[in-house]
């Protein structure tokens, strides 16, 4: 090895090293890779037999020769896991046969992936990848036989009509009208429509990606609303991270005693505010035991795919909603340096689009639906996509495309004490950060709103405030969601204080007008909680800005050029979620 290998080697990042090591070959082709761009719908580059590798061949190696109990520790895992996979199944019989009342459909859905992560985790590659590989070729060769025209229109046709009949076909029901459905049909054309126009560079979208995207948040949107089970499933996880609250009174009811936690339990300090620790005690705690890395890594295989991006982006759209935009941006740090723009722009976007699970509990503390909140989460990572890659598509070849990249915590714990106790503190500084955004900006709207009516006072108009003034900017906004019109302008007004100030004011805002109560519909409580689920404002724009810059310095400019456009761009995906939301609802 010559000495100038050596020193590109020393200098290459650790994390990146499988990546660089094909760089100088996709550099090579970058423009013979760009023009080979597939731009119709499932249609993939065909892969030949022999080009299938088996990632699971048993190599063995110095962790497999260890012993655990006097077996191969290859050996215990297999044991292990049968064992487990015994005992759930035999929780399961019992379940249904004592209990069929029960919310037997979770446990079900929980026993299949169970089952089918399992199989996947002690099954060679190839044996699922043959018959896969072999329907795929088949079905992709009778498709290429139709003219490209002719696949185009079915492969893009097939959502928008499938959006058109759900808005049109159903009768008025009590979730709304078919009026209403029109409307938020008609809001998500005109954000597509304006995405369109407001592109970087409208010849490079890549509309497989856009119909994947779409077509993926609407059939969640199908499942999680209108299905039996969607509706079971996600209440249950809603109720339980309800639930998830009560857990900290324990804790905090020691620090303060029971008298006090009598007095003041149900406020925010005592009430919310001590579940964001717990949270992220527990957060640190499934880091350790790699639950977390092992969720976002097997979501990441599938959108790689789905989407034909690269592993950077889907790491950041994956962990987002589960950890928050500043942890997900964390998790790709050591990749910005040599990301493109395109890849910077949607790792933003992302983080903007979603909430953290610890802004879930405060936002849930303000009476959000626990349901509407998480559904919400999910629907965006696929919108978040979509408007990121119409705003600013990809233009270059990144280093990572279609393939997924393994996530690294280099500040990894020693133990599950020191995991948890990690996590405690970093929950501790949220909670104190939150508790000083909520006083410093509520208290300078108070002051804004005094000063406010001070000047208008010499004109004879009293009663203005800056809700007020927020809630006519964005009447429009809201109004084309598909809100009812009895309840447009107090969604306009939580919209308008959300991605001017941030989400913990106009939550805490529509509480105090009581908009989490029956006087206002259940249509407009969804729709606006879909529109204010995400972290899309000028606080947050700052923070991400800086946190990025630390990470890749030499990349400062760049991220400080595409930081309004993702901001738009995550803004735009819960917006858009609640149209889909409203036609499907």
């Amino acid at each position: 090895m010559s000495s100038e290998q050596v020193e590109h080697k020393r200098d290459t990042p650790a994390p990146l090293e499988h990546v660089i090591s094909h760089s100088t070959k996709v550099e090579t082709s970058s423009q013979e890779s760009i023009d080979e761009k597939d731009q119709t719908l499932f249609q993939r580059r065909p892969t030949t037999e022999e080009g299938l590798v088996d990632e699971k061949a048993p190599v063995q190696d110095a962790e497999d020769n260890k012993k655990v109990f006097g077996l191969h520790q290859r050996r215990f895992r297999q044991l292990s896991h049968l064992v487990f996979w015994l005992c759930f199944t035999a929780f399961l019989i019992a379940a249904i046969i004592l209990n069929k009342n029960g919310p037997i459909s979770v446990l079900a859905v929980a026993y299949g992936f169970t089952t089918l992560y399992l199989i996947a985790a002690h099954t060679p590659d190839r044996t699922f990848a043959r018959p896969t590989h072999a329907i795929w070729n088949m079905g992709a060769g009778v498709a290429s036989k139709l003219p490209l025209r002719v696949r185009q229109i079915v492969g893009y046709g097939i959502f928008p009509v499938a959006l058109l009949l759900t808005a049109v076909v159903r009768a008025d029901n009590e979730h709304g009208t078919r009026v209403q459905r029109i409307i938020s049909l008609c809001g998500l054309l005109i954000f597509l429509l304006a995405l369109y126009a407001t592109s970087r560079n409208r010849k490079l979208i890549h509309w497989p990606t856009v119909a994947t995207g779409i077509g993926l948040q609407f059939f969640l949107g199908l499942f999680v609303i209108r299905t039996y089970i969607g509706q079971t499933i996600f209440s249950y996880i809603g109720g339980f991270m309800a639930t998830f609250l009560g857990f900290s009174s324990n804790g905090i009811g020691f620090v303060v005693g029971d008298d006090f936690m009598k007095l003041y339990g149900s406020s925010f300090l005592i009430g919310v505010l001590p579940a964001i620790i717990f949270f992220g005690a527990v957060i640190q705690v499934l880091y350790y035991w790699n639950v977390i890395q092992t969720a976002i890594g097997a979501m990441g295989k599938i959108i790689v795919y789905l989407f034909e991006i690269s592993g950077v982006e889907v790491v950041a759209a994956c962990a987002a909603p589960f950890v928050g935009m500043s942890e997900s941006a964390m998790l790709v740090g050591p990749y910005l340096e040599h990301a493109t723009n395109a890849e910077i722009h949607q790792v933003m976007a992302s983080g903007f689009a979603t909430i953290s699970g610890s802004v879930y509990l405060g936002l849930v503390g303000f009476g959000a639906s626990p349901t509407h909140l998480i559904t919400c989460c999910i629907m965006s990572v696929p919108c978040a996509i979509v408007t990121s890659k119409m705003r600013y598509p990809e233009e270059e070849v990144p280093l990572t495309r279609g393939k997924a990249i393994t996530l690294e915590r280099p500040d990894a714990e020693d133990s599950f004490v020191h995991a948890l106790a990690n996590g405690s503190i970093l929950g501790m500084q949220l909670c104190i950060v939150i508790a000083a955004v909520l006083i410093g900006f509520l208290s300078l709207l108070g002051c804004a709103n005094y000063v406010l009516n001070w000047v208008f006072l010499f004109l004879g108009v009293t009663d203005l405030s800056i809700q007020r003034v927020l809630g006519w900017f964005f009447y429009p906004f809201a109004w084309i969601l598909g809100i009812p019109s009895a309840d447009v302008y107090e969604s306009s007004k939580m919209m308008g204080i959300k991605f001017v100030l941030n989400e913990f004011v106009a939550f805490a805002g529509a509480q105090s007008d009581g908009f989490f109560t029956e006087a206002y519909s259940a249509r407009a409580q969804l729709l606006a909680t879909f529109a204010c689920c995400s972290f899309a404002n000028p606080s947050s724009l700052g923070s991400q800005i800086s946190l990025l810059g630390k990470m890749a310095p030499n990349r400062a400019g760049d991220i400080a050029r595409v930081s309004v456009s993702a901001i738009l761009a995550g803004a735009l995906s819960t917006i858009m979620s609640a149209c889909i939301a409203g036609v499907v609802l």
